[in-house]
């Protein structure tokens, strides 16, 4: 990862809470939710199906290339940078605007596990 991938210089393209729960409750179909989050707090709450993977330990080849990638943090802050970095590779990346926070705040599903 580069350090200009933290940089708030250019948007990156994302997906609202809505239309991301819409999508999973078609089936979710070509869809892979990375949870860029901490282990800790994948845990302690997330949207079902997501895959955790936290930012600092990202593996590329553990991504499938043939999906849209949905990156998925607290606010939005973390996932920007990956988004940034699967773009520069090739993948169909998406941020969910506002994180888990904007999820949590609609109350669509996820599995807590505190």
């Amino acid at each position: 990862m580069k350090i200009t991938d933290w940089l708030s210089f250019k948007a990156v393209p994302q997906i609202s809470a809505e239309t991301l729960n819409t999508r999973l409750s078609e089936g979710g179909h070509n869809l892979f939710l990375l949870d860029v989050r901490s282990h800790t707090e994948w845990k302690l709450s997330h949207i079902p199906a997501s895959h955790c993977m936290p930012v600092f330990n990202i593996d590329i080849s553990q991504i499938p290339k043939d999906s849209r990638i949905i990156c998925i943090c607290l606010t939005a802050h973390r996932s920007t940078p990956i988004v940034r970095q699967l773009l520069r590779h090739g993948y169909d990346a998406y941020e969910l605007t506002g994180g888990m926070r904007h999820w949590w705040k609609r109350h669509y599903p996820t599995n807590n596990h505190a």
